[in-house]
């Protein structure tokens, strides 16, 4: 994950205040004084976290000093404000803001105050900062090591969070729980099942954070033993009812799935009360790739019914769905509604189309949904169109499809293996310089 922000090592403060200033004006000409609560905490509450960290800065310098409370209090509401785009530049303008105020004052002494900052960082993106504050001699507990690991894991940097992990002096569930996740999210799904079990070896309990990650691995995997045990553990360890939630759900709908066991799949989904539409779009997904196109049809149908608002994912897998079942006019109507739940379609969307079309042998059709389309198609997509075009013996759209195939992977002789009877493919492949490798196919 790259940082949203950037911040110079050596940027001076004077510069960050006075960029600060117009900020602080604004909020506090909507916000009364009030004596009993802190200007600085009125704001944080209010979104301006950037005016909160200038005023905050401000009554420092008139010796002032504000409560651990009050700096985590702060932090926290730098942390939020930066999940929108809006605020993300104003937070990453008042985190070394804060962070040099906290440093003055000696509040990295309390750990309430460490970890507000280290999440604060870590949410920014910039790992490099907190793990200077984690270096650094600040007051430090096991929520704090849980932040580092958590946050290498949510950046990409699986090697680092297996180092902090490794180091941890001591270790509660959450700590496994960043371990499991930042496994998972680097698709080292055999690894992340192991650590689970090394878990529960050590005598903890997953809870259902835990639960969901190792579903996730499982259904990568198509581990389905390790998956069912799963759901067994979850109906027989009290976690009926009240703890279980829609992400429990899906993960375990997803799961079977990608297993393939649509039975289970559908048991699951048909018990869930409170769904959401990300519930639904695995189900239909789940349907449509497993050959039960019209059943998926029949569930995205519903779902609309019921007053759901579909989003890019539900229309990827209703299209899917069109194209295993070949529901060609049906799949032509669902890709135009998008742009009445104003949804544009992406590349993966007009894919589908050009896929159910091909397979339909309206190759010409599919070659001008490719054409025609706002972003550059992939290679796998023409690649398909190709496969149509060999079906259905259409040579002249083959050749077209076939020289562009040449020009986006020259080397691929593969591709062009697809199209024997097409003479001047095998031209170009002689003038690219293209040679075929031996068995190697479109699919490999």
């Amino acid at each position: 994950m790259r940082s949203t922000c950037r911040i110079a090592s050596r940027w001076p403060l004077a510069p960050v205040h006075r960029r600060l200033r117009g900020l602080v004006a604004a909020a506090i000409s909507s916000t009364a004084p009030s004596h009993g609560c802190p200007l600085h905490a009125e704001l944080a509450r209010r979104g301006a976290p950037a005016a909160a960290s200038l005023v905050l800065y401000s009554r420092i310098r008139a010796v002032t000093t504000p409560t651990p409370f009050t700096f985590s209090l702060l932090l926290a509401a730098l942390a939020s404000s930066s999940f929108t785009t809006s605020s993300t530049g104003s937070a990453c303008l008042a985190a070394p803001v804060a962070h040099a105020q906290a440093l003055k004052c000696g509040a990295l002494a309390h750990s309430v105050v460490t970890n507000s900052l280290l999440k604060l960082y870590c949410t920014l993106g910039l790992l490099p900062h907190a793990r200077r504050v984690f270096d650094s001699g600040a007051a430090l507990d096991v929520a704090s090591w849980n932040t580092m690991v958590s946050g290498y894991g949510k950046s990409g940097d699986l090697a680092a969070a297996r180092e902090v992990f490794g180091r941890m002096p001591g270790r509660n569930l959450v700590s496994w729980s960043a371990m499991i996740d930042a496994l998972v999210h680097a698709e080292e799904f055999g690894e992340a099942l192991s650590v689970f079990d090394q878990m529960m070896r050590e005598g903890f309990k997953p809870d259902v954070v835990v639960l969901v990650s190792m579903l996730k691995a499982c259904a990568h995997l198509g581990a389905v033993k390790r998956g069912r045990w799963a759901h067994q553990y979850l109906e027989t360890e009290g976690f009926a009812g009240r703890q279980r939630n829609v992400m429990v759900e899906t993960a375990l709908v997803d799961m079977y799935c990608k297993c393939g066991c649509m039975e289970e799949a559908w048991c699951v989904f048909d018990g869930v009360r409170y769904r959401d539409v990300v519930l639904w779009n695995s189900m239909i997904g789940g349907l449509a790739m497993n050959g039960h196109g019209d059943r998926a049809l029949e569930l995205f149908q519903r779902m609309l019914q019921e007053g759901f608002v579909p989003n890019q994912s539900t229309f990827a897998g209703a299209l899917c769905a069109c194209t295993h079942t070949g529901h060609v006019d049906e799949g032509r109507e669902i890709f135009k509604s998008m742009w009445h739940h104003g949804i544009e379609p992406q590349r993966e969307h007009y894919g589908c189309l050009a896929d159910l079309l091909g397979r339909a042998g309206r190759v010409g059709e599919a070659e001008a949904v490719l054409l025609d389309m706002p972003m550059e198609p992939h290679a796998s997509q023409w690649g398909a169109l190709m496969l149509s075009c060999q079906m259905h013996n259409d040579i002249t759209v083959g050749e077209r499809v076939g020289k562009r195939l040449i020009e986006l992977e020259p080397h691929h002789g593969g591709l062009n293996g697809l199209w024997d009877d097409a003479r001047a493919i095998r031209q170009m492949m002689v003038e690219k310089g293209a040679k075929k490798d031996a068995g190697l196919s479109l699919v490999e």
